[in-house]
């Protein structure tokens, strides 16, 4: 079963909202028959892949003492892509950008780019 792995820094008052906001994510999915199954586990203490931590909190001197958490969601019977999946769970932790609709102003990316609320890193395991 294919598993959706976020890594977080986050404070852990909204790091148990987040859990719950993603609970919900998944069986809204499932009601919509989107997927057939899924599960989300919470880990407050994860082990990290070198740099992950590191390069979390960079440039986040507002989140000195939040901590990294995990979420796994693991997906069942995906109607779509996993990778997509993904994406649209992210936008939990990342704003939509507000893009405008002139072709030439959308050329410069970054001028766009919307900061994450919190810090995050996905892996997609299989």
């Amino acid at each position: 079963m294919p598993a959706i792995q976020f890594d977080v820094l986050i404070p852990d008052a909204p790091a148990l909202q987040l859990q719950g906001v993603f609970e919900e994510a998944i069986s809204k999915l499932i009601a919509a028959e989107k997927l057939t199954g899924g599960a989300v586990t919470h880990d407050h203490t994860p082990k990290l892949h070198e740099g992950i931590e590191e390069g979390l909190r960079e440039d986040r001197d507002d989140l000195y003492q939040a901590q990294i958490h995990r979420y796994v969601i693991a997906v069942e019977g995906a109607t779509g892509s996993v990778n997509q999946l993904a994406m649209v769970l992210s936008r939990f932790l990342t704003p939509q950008a507000d893009l405008p609709t002139n072709a030439v102003a959308l050329e410069n990316e970054q001028a766009h780019e919307v900061p994450a609320i919190y810090p995050w890193a996905v892996e997609i395991r299989r």
